[in-house]
C-alpha cells in the first residue's frame, strides 16, 4: 500500500479529498531510478507526469557547452505536466540526480480520470494553472535579471544592448 501523504503535499493534488486522492493512487505507479539514469529526453513523446516522492530530479537542456541544469526538483515537486495541456514532445531532459522514487501518472489514465470526474478535473486544472502562473512569474524575473546584467554589466557598459 502506498502512503498517500505525498499527494497531500503535491501542489497538483493537495486540494483533493481522501476519496479523490484514492482514485489518483489507483491509476499511478511507483518508478525507481538510480542516480544518473535518464527518465526522459527532450523530444521524447509525452506519456505522463511524475511526482517526486524521494530523491531528486534534474531538469536540463543540452547546449553547445554541455548540459545546462534548469532546475533540481525534490519532493513534492512534479514535472511532465505539460503533457496534460498539449500534445507536443518533451521540452527538456529529466535525469535522476540521485537514487529517486517517482509516482508516475500516465497521460491516458489521468485524462480518463479528469474527463470522468468533474470535481477532480476542476481541482487539478486549477492547481495546474496556479503552478504554471507561478513558474511564468519566476521565469520573467530570471529573464529580466539576465537582461539587466547583459545590458548594464557587459564588457562595454557604455554601449547598451538593443532591446529584444
Amino acid at each position: 500500500m502506498i502512503d498517500a501523504t505525498f499527494l497531500t503535499q503535491s501542489p497538483m493534488f493537495r486540494n483533493l479529498d481522501e476519496m479523490e486522492r484514492a482514485q489518483v493512487l489507483m491509476i499511478g505507479r511507483i518508478r525507481s531510478f538510480p542516480a544518473g539514469e535518464v527518465i526522459f529526453r527532450e523530444g521524447d513523446e509525452c506519456d505522463g507526469m511524475y511526482i517526486v516522492m524521494k530523491g531528486s530530479v534534474r531538469i536540463s537542456k543540452q547546449s553547445a557547452t554541455g548540459e545546462e541544469a534548469l532546475a533540481v526538483l525534490e519532493p513534492p515537486a512534479f514535472f511532465g505536466e505539460m503533457a496534460l495541456i498539449d500534445s507536443t514532445t518533451r521540452a527538456a531532459d529529466a535525469i535522476a540526480n540521485e537514487t529517486t522514487e517517482l509516482f508516475f501518472l500516465s497521460l491516458q489514465d489521468l485524462r480518463t480520470l479528469i474527463e470522468s470526474q468533474q470535481g477532480i478535473a476542476l481541482k487539478v486544472l486549477y492547481a495546474l494553472c496556479e503552478v504554471l502562473a507561478q513558474r511564468l512569474r519566476e521565469t520573467n524575473e530570471r529573464y529580466m535579471s539576465i537582461f539587466t546584467i547583459a545590458q548594464w554589466g557587459g564588457a562595454n557598459p557604455d554601449v547598451p544592448l538593443p532591446l529584444p
